[in-house]
């Protein structure tokens, strides 16, 4: 480390957990549920375009840099306009990463986050040399909107980051008094991270011809089925898409990703019907939970609950010696661990062994 910058090395990393799972010799078994991505396969035509390009098509060529048919696909899915209001990336982690670059003055800008949250954000900023200040949720993990505009007002925060729903606890915050926000603080760049949309339904996307100074971010890894393709998008005033485009990588896309996106997006029962079950699947898995005694932070509206137990460490260590991975939090919330929603039959495995657990 001895060569890189000082914002590298006085960065304080985002951790991600090891991917143990990769190194076990048989993963038929495995109930993954520590990184919220879908736990059923893609729609059958995502397998069989795929399929069908990888023996016909032209993996010798870059990607397609302006993909037409997605943007069109995407933009309907999305209500949007047209297509100038969206724009894709190799995931909306990607997606951040540029938001930063061409809204942020390094040199005097202010992120503010609303934690806790998915702090692979707040990584990246710092480690572009941006200084982030946090606004804590309070003990119930509910934004306080009244200390949120006193501390957009007192730092002049340049960008806000907050997830809607928010991770690690599922909560919706009030979206009539997020857009007043928005309203108050035109210069201010709201950046709204709806990687779980799909489970809530809630969204801000009908504001983007009324408001300039808000971006969502988006991704094909969780209700689509997608996460190895590894491919997002984002949503807002065409404007802001044209300053995006003047840094984006258009060839950082694999023609393989832009495929896998078109054919979910072409088969939309398929991500319905399992957003349908996770939603069921959710309500079970909090009650049951419940009944065990367990606390369980039961206002979720995305695929995972988060739960506080005192004994993180020896539950994980039980469930992965029953090759159940769940999230570890406490390096965020001590004390908390984060729990992805699978089908039922996959939830009430889970709860069978918790339920083994507790009862030793």
């Amino acid at each position: 480390m001895r060569l890189a910058n000082k914002n590298i090395q006085e960065l304080k990393p985002y951790v991600s957990i090891p991917h143990k799972i990769w190194e076990l010799s048989s993963k038929s078994n495995i109930l993954k549920l520590d990184w919220n991505e879908a736990t059923i396969k893609p729609s059958e035509k995502v397998n069989q375009n795929i399929i069908e390009y990888m023996t016909s098509g032209f993996l010798n060529w870059y990607p397609n840099t302006k993909n037409t048919v997605l943007l069109q696909k995407i933009a309907l899915y999305a209500n949007q306009p047209n297509s100038t209001y969206i724009e894709i990336f190799g995931s909306s982690d990607v997606a951040h990463e540029a938001i930063i670059d061409v809204f942020v003055d390094k040199e005097k800008d202010i992120i503010g986050i609303i934690s806790p949250t998915y702090d692979n954000f707040r990584a990246r900023a710092n480690g572009v040399g941006c200084k982030t200040v946090m606004f804590p949720l309070d003990e119930n993990f509910d934004l306080d909107v009244k200390a949120l505009e006193v501390f957009l007002s007192k730092n002049k925060i340049k960008i806000l980051y907050l997830c809607y729903p928010n991770n690690p606890t599922g909560i919706l915050y009030n979206k009539n008094q997020i857009e007043q926000l928005i309203a108050k603080f035109p210069e201010t760049m709201f950046l709204i991270d709806e990687a779980y949309y799909e489970f809530s339904k809630q969204s801000f996307m009908n504001l983007t011809q009324k408001y300039d100074n808000f971006i969502i971010t988006r991704t094909f890894s969780k209700a689509f089925a997608l996460a190895s393709f590894r491919i997002g998008y984002v949503i807002s005033h065409y404007k802001n898409i044209q300053a995006i485009n003047k840094l984006r990588n258009s060839k950082n896309i694999s023609t393989l990703s832009q495929i896998a996106a078109i054919s979910a997006l072409d088969d939309l029962e398929h991500m319905e019907k399992y957003v349908d079950e996770v939603n069921k699947a959710r309500e079970f898995t909090v009650l049951s939970l419940k009944e065990l005694g367990v606390y369980v932070y039961e206002k979720s509206m995305a695929n995972f609950v988060l739960i506080k137990t005192d004994d993180v460490s020896e539950l994980l260590r039980f469930l992965e010696s029953k090759s159940i991975f769940i999230r570890n939090y406490s390096h965020i919330i001590p004390g908390h661990c984060r729990v992805s929603i699978g089908t039922l039959e996959q939830m009430k495995c889970f709860i069978d062994n918790v339920r083994e657990f507790y009862a030793r």
